[in-house]
């Protein structure tokens, strides 16, 4: 599941705690540089490997193959990026079978490596306990979800920097193709 959060995205979350939102971010058209960018094969933590890939449409999709049950199985998930100012934003359904919970995070692309961030779980799980933001706090299961609007979560994030966990990213490297 840390595959889903990190690009939403690509991130598996493995006992940890999360914060979802009802609703993907606002799709940000990316231009055909960005898009180039993004879309290929990479590989997180040596045994990782994931696709990104745009369709005609120009809506990115990520995908990674499975073993289960006897026999291999794709994993895809809809990808939404948005942009404010020079940051790059992505979401994603955090479940096929649950809709209305999006993962959400933070990239950075430099040198062919992704660096991935998700939200700071502390700093919402305050927001919505001071009541600043609309939500739930499920300490049972460890999540946040967030009832506020998607695009005001995404301009709070853009004005906060507290609101990422910055300190242990994960990094994809873009494989070559």
């Amino acid at each position: 599941m840390r595959f889903i959060v990190a690009m939403f995205c690509f991130v598996f979350i493995a006992g940890c705690s999360n914060v979802v939102i009802k609703e993907p971010f606002p799709d940000t058209r990316l231009s055909a540089e960005e898009q180039a960018r993004i879309a290929g094969t990479w590989l997180l933590d040596e045994d990782e490997v994931v696709y990104v890939r745009f369709n005609s449409k120009g809506k990115p999709w990520v995908v990674r193959v499975v073993w289960e049950d006897d026999e291999f199985h794709l994993v895809k998930r809809r990808l939404y990026f948005s942009k404010r100012n020079d940051t790059l934003y992505v979401s994603t359904l955090a479940y096929p079978d649950q809709p209305g919970e999006y993962l959400f995070g933070e990239i950075k692309l430099h040198r062919g490596e992704a660096y991935v961030w998700g939200p700071d779980t502390d700093f919402f799980t305050r927001q919505v306990e001071n009541e600043a933001i609309e939500g739930t706090v499920d300490e049972d299961k460890f999540t946040v979800s967030l009832e506020t609007p998607a695009a005001a979560i995404l301009e709070l994030i853009s004005l906060n920097e507290r609101a990422i966990d910055y300190k242990t990213p994960l990094v994809f490297r873009k494989l070559k193709e």
